[in-house]
This record gives C-alpha cells, structure tokens and sequence, in this order.
C-alpha cells in the first residue's frame, strides 16, 4: 500500500531552490536511507513527509490526503528536545499524548531497545544527560507512539557504536512490530546501507535512486571560460556549455531522462550495451548498462522494449544538456 506520493515538489527558501524533482512514492513498511552533501535537501525532505512544513510548489499526500495521518508519523530531530523532567516522565507523557494508560513494562522495554538500563535512567533528570543519552530517550519516546511512520535526522550523529547498534535494533523491532516505514537521512553511508531496504541520494535537490543514478564525479574538466566538460576515454567528450556556474567538484548528475537512447537534435556518442537486467522492484523495466568509453551508465526502459536491446550490442547515445544543468 503506498503511503506518500510526492508530485512536482519545489521548495524555495527566500528564493533560493533546495528541493526540486517530478515525483516519489513511498510504500508502507519500507526502510529507506537518503543519503547526501549538506544542503543538499536532506532535512527539508523529512520535514516535508513529517507535514512540519509545505511545498512552495507541487503535492505532498499521505494515504491519499493532503494534510492527514500527523498522528501516525514521528520525527526524531539531531537536537531532541525534552521535557524539563525526568526520564520516566518524559516517556510516561507519550502516553498521555495518545490518551493510552501508561504501561512500564513497555517503558522498559523500549529502554532497553536503545541501550539505557531502566533501573539507571528512569530517575534521571534531563539535564543529567549526554547528548547521545538524549537522542536514546528520544528515540524510546517515538517507540512508545507505535509511529507507522519514523522520520530519523541523522540519527547516529551523536551514538558510540553502542549506540549505533542499539538504534539498528529499535529500528528493526518498530518495523518487525507495527510494520512502520523508517526513513532515515545520514551522512553514514555504511550504516544507512545496513539499516535500509532502498537507498535514494539528494544532490542538490534532486532526488535520485542509488542503483541507477550516474553521478560523474571524476575526469570533468573546464575551458578557459570555465564552461565544463567530462571526458570519457575513448576521444569522446561532453561539453556542458552555459556551466560556468556548476561545482564540478561535487560531481554532476545525469538522471535516466537525461541519457538519450535516440539522439536526434543532440551530438550522438558511440557506446556499447554490456549489461541487461530486470529491475527487481515492480518487474516491468529493463536496466540497461551502457559503456562509453571508461564509464558505465545506467538506462531504464520498458520491458516491452526488451527485444530492441542486446548484449554487446553497438548503439548511439545523446545527452539533454538543458536537462542536466537543470538540476545541477
């Protein structure tokens, strides 16, 4: 059952774009990691799925609706935030909130998911915690609200690998138990791969899939007026004129729209198919793993183009360069 669906989202803070892609949908029970760079949107991502704020443009629903389900989601934040009380109060009023009689053996029980002895730290006051000793209590506190919904912002920023482990346990039994989505942003690469079952990256506000994005990150070079282009190997190069303005440091990403199986009106670049696979997650595209030159790029197609495309077959190649420096 899909939960979010996200259409034609901009997102403008005092005119300055931080968020822009065409679409996203996200589906019950998934665990999905978001990974990149700072300012690449991340934050403001997960405050959109949290309805902590909206998009200047385009549509967030949950469960078909523009503002619903707020009960059902829970964000835990890099700064938590607790009551001036102690420990035991502060999960005792998670209770409260949802009018729930309070229940201490579910208390200790999500105590000693994120690693806290109940015995220590259910007297302590807040102020007698370490910053990773709040981010526990705070990830106890969504525990105990059954979320179906689990936004975690860099969660792990503050944990030994105590903590880390103890957050990969919690997040696994809140999904093993109420079949929550968890949807985590972090810088922790490794970590995120361990604790998601999709990955997705921001780079710069647009919003790509981990297993068929091309971000070139090496070989880009610049003119004498700065404009950019990546050299691929084999002679073949890709000018980006008009670029001056991109960071080619932070590598630039051409999205499946942008790779061009039937170059028309655009330079055309000799490349040879090396992989065909199904996609695994609805069965009904193709990837196609194209090499031109030393790189490797990634093509999604329909599966009724199957016949169209063979294994080391020559084909050409075209790149929307409007396209690509629309979201670089």
């Amino acid at each position: 059952m899909i939960l979010y669906e996200l259409s034609n989202i901009i997102q403008r803070y005092h005119q300055k774009v931080v968020l822009d892609f065409k679409s996203l949908q996200i589906r019950e029970g998934e665990i999905i990691g978001i990974s990149g760079k700072n300012g690449s949107g991340k934050s403001t991502l997960l405050r959109l799925l949290a309805f902590l704020e909206s998009p200047s443009e385009g549509e967030v629903l949950y469960r078909g609706q523009k503002i619903g389900g707020r009960e059902e989601i829970a964000i835990l934040l890099p700064e938590v935030y607790l009551l001036s009380r102690s420990v035991r109060a502060n999960l005792e009023y998670m209770f409260k909130i949802r009018k729930k009689p309070i229940s201490m053996s579910k208390i200790k029980e999500v105590m000693n998911l994120v690693g806290l002895e109940s015995e220590k730290f259910l007297q302590r006051e807040h102020y007698e915690l370490s910053s990773g000793e709040r981010q526990r209590v705070g990830l106890a506190q969504r525990l105990l609200l059954e979320p179906k919904v689990l936004l975690l912002d860099e969660p792990t920023n503050s944990l030994d690998s105590a903590g880390t482990r103890a957050f990969s346990n919690a997040i696994e039994w809140v999904h093993r138990h109420f079949n929550t989505c968890v949807i985590t942003i972090s810088h922790d690469k490794k970590w995120l791969d361990s604790n998601s079952n999709r990955r997705l990256k921001l780079h710069f506000g647009s919003l790509i899939t981990q297993n068929d994005a091309n971000l070139f990150s090496h070989n880009w070079s610049e003119t004498h007026n700065g404009e950019k282009f990546y050299e691929f190997g084999n002679g073949e190069v890709l000018l980006l004129p008009n670029s001056r303005h991109l960071d080619r440091r932070e590598g630039i990403v051409i999205t499946q729209d942008h790779l061009l199986l039937e170059p028309k009106d655009t330079q055309s670049f000799e490349a040879q198919i090396i992989g065909i696979r199904l996609e695994p997650k609805e069965g009904k595209e193709l990837m196609l793993e194209i090499k031109i030159g030393d790189e490797v790029l990634k093509k999604l197609v329909s599966l009724e183009r199957a016949n169209e495309y063979k294994i080391f077959q020559k084909i050409k190649i075209g790149f929307d360069v409007e396209g690509i420096l629309g979201v670089n």
